[in-house]
């Protein structure tokens, strides 16, 4: 873990890290995977992970790791070395960068939820999310079904009631609002609802299709 994780950041922060990549689309990679040609790939030879022959699980842990890759395409070499750095050096996170996104991109139940984690990261190398939100987020998108969270990211999900959003509100994606009132003739009108969370609202404007 600890060799692949660190070959992982070097090759995201390594200023070739376009030129291996360039050509490289989720077709392509499909048609890789189905031939066994991965190892023709470059970057599978950096990050250590190539065999003669893989199993299922590697073939699908590879895919998920290379469609994440794929979403920082258009990252700057600058931009990528500057903030992997600025965590690897920030005490505050015990775990390197290389190694926490093994075990995010491990987690995904498959290549579309990696897609949503490498767009995520590419927001954090351009600076546009914190990294702690970055992890927070991945954490909502790891426990969200992948069809509520396409629904939810796509169709802009708002107010809900419990019933409908309580798995969203596990998954922080929604936050639970208590409201009081007073109905007629004095009857009670307290009710709880959902409302899209901070997390939720980042998730949405920074995925949408």
């Amino acid at each position: 873990m600890t060799n692949i994780s660190e070959t992982l950041t070097e090759t995201i922060k390594d200023d070739k890290f376009q030129d291996v990549i360039v050509d490289l689309s989720e077709t392509t990679l499909d048609t890789l995977l189905k031939d066994g040609a991965l190892k023709d790939i470059p970057i599978i030879g950096v990050v250590g992970i190539a065999k003669t022959t893989l199993t299922v699980q590697d073939k699908l842990f590879t895919k998920k790791l290379m469609v994440f890759l794929l979403q920082l395409k258009k990252t700057s070499n600058e931009s990528r070395k500057k903030q992997i750095e600025k965590i690897e050096k920030d005490p505050e996170y015990k775990t390197k960068v290389g190694e926490k996104l093994l075990y995010i991109i491990d987690k995904c139940e498959d290549h579309e939820k990696a897609k949503y984690i490498g767009k995520l990261f590419q927001c954090f190398i351009e600076e546009k999310i914190e990294y702690e939100n970055f992890l927070r987020a991945s954490r909502s998108i790891e426990l969200t079904y992948l069809g509520d969270l396409k629904r939810f990211i796509n169709e802009k999900w708002k107010n809900m009631g419990m019933e409908e959003g309580g798995d969203l509100l596990g998954a922080g994606l929604m936050d639970a609002i208590y409201s009081s009132g007073e109905a007629m003739h004095g009857a009670s009108n307290s009710s709880l609802k959902l409302e899209v969370s901070y997390i939720g609202k980042m998730i949405q404007e920074l995925l949408a299709e």
